[in-house]
């Protein structure tokens, strides 16, 4: 299935383009889900064999354990359950905004219809039919799912190549080790593109990244130059994380 992609006007008016995750990614993040549920419903009923007195019983309580997994594993991950993190997708909301829980309680509560009462076939033909591949539950709450880092699917190694001339006594952000590599691979990319918007969108793009990332570094004062102190950081990340 050939790739798509849906942009985003995040809440600082920041243009970004994420590749849409493929219905295949999707089925099978759903998949690695259920099998975790089953073996852990297992485990209990091997430890509790007394808790189900008949397979009728054991399926119901599994059914509804994942359910359940689905809306509290994703307000737990922020928008991403153990098989999405394995296939590298989240959910996103379309409007921009970070997601609340009634956002995610809105997909969730349609789930059985979706999935479950349908056999997947309504959420499947529902992704497939919708330009930003939404089952009935993304419709409702205004989301989508996405593979995990915008724009590309840059990796570490990009990063490395990108800045190889890096050395450990150049270093002036140690802590800069313990942001998130999509993180750094989103600045990385930002850096790159200077091309694809405007000077103006990009300006504010880059201004709202060192506010963050200051904000996280806990750094007081907001450097001058940005784009020296965001290329910096980079730096800093290969040489603190290789």
């Amino acid at each position: 299935m050939a790739s798509k992609n849906v942009d985003i006007t995040t809440s600082q008016n920041v243009l970004v383009s994420y590749e849409l995750a493929s219905v295949f990614q999707r089925i099978i993040a759903g998949f690695i889900d259920s099998v975790l549920v089953l073996v852990l419903n297992l485990l209990r009923w091997a430890i509790f064999p007394t808790s189900v007195s008949n397979p009728a019983s054991f399926f119901s309580i599994y059914i509804f354990l994942v359910w359940l997994y689905q809306l509290a594993i994703i307000v737990f991950f922020k928008g991403r359950s153990v098989g999405m993190r394995i296939m590298g997708i989240r959910i996103i909301s379309l409007n921009g905004e970070t997601l609340e829980f009634s956002d995610y309680f809105l997909r969730w509560i349609v789930r059985p219809l979706d999935i479950t009462l349908s056999f997947c076939a309504v959420g499947i033909f529902s992704m497939l039919a919708t330009e930003k591949r939404q089952r009935l539950g993304d419709m409702l709450a205004g989301t989508s799912v996405v593979k995990l880092n915008p724009n590309s699917n840059f990796t570490l190694r990009d990063i490395l190549a990108f800045h190889q001339s890096t050395k450990p006594e150049n270093v002036k952000y140690p802590s800069v080790k313990y942001i998130e590599e999509t993180h750094m691979l989103f600045i990385k990319n930002l850096l790159q593109n200077t091309e694809s918007y405007s000077q103006d969108i990009n300006d504010k793009a880059i201004d709202q990244a060192t506010k963050k990332l200051c904000e996280l570094l806990k750094i007081e004062t907001i450097p001058t130059d940005k784009r020296a102190f965001l290329n910096q950081l980079v730096n800093d990340y290969i040489v603190m994380t290789r």
